[in-house]
């Protein structure tokens, strides 16, 4: 089979459901196969079991926060894949996204700046489908 007519794999991880429900259906109308979750715990459950190719990761999350669930993705490939992680942010805060770029992000969206097919322009761009 083709790779092109595989959809690729996305994890949504967003506190905030109506969030995280517009990300999902912005993603799946946009042809990926979607998975979310609401905290970092059930996060790293979907990661495990469902091996994506890119990750949506809110920083501040209840419990293990974003930054947390990138180190643990980071440091086990074997058990969490190697995806593309991309920190989503209201957060202005230089230090936090320095700090997430550290840890190996691999990019950052600003989610308040971002219109839905801008959105999906950047996965796409992340996944070098573009």
């Amino acid at each position: 089979m083709d790779d092109v007519t595989i959809p690729k794999k996305i994890v949504v991880i967003e506190d905030e459901k109506y969030i995280m429900d517009m990300y999902k259906e912005i993603m799946e109308e946009s042809g990926f196969n979607v998975r979310a979750a609401q905290n970092g715990e059930s996060g790293l459950a979907v990661i495990e079991e469902f091996k994506p190719d890119l990750i949506m990761l809110d920083l501040m999350l209840p419990g293990i926060d974003g930054m947390e669930v990138l180190r643990v993705v980071r440091k086990d490939p074997v058990k969490y894949g190697t995806p593309i992680i991309v920190v989503l942010t209201n957060l202005s805060n230089e230090v936090m996204i320095k700090d997430a770029f550290y840890e190996k992000a691999d990019g950052y969206l600003m989610k308040t700046e971002l219109t839905p097919e801008q959105v999906v322009s950047e996965v796409k761009g992340f996944l070098h489908m573009n």
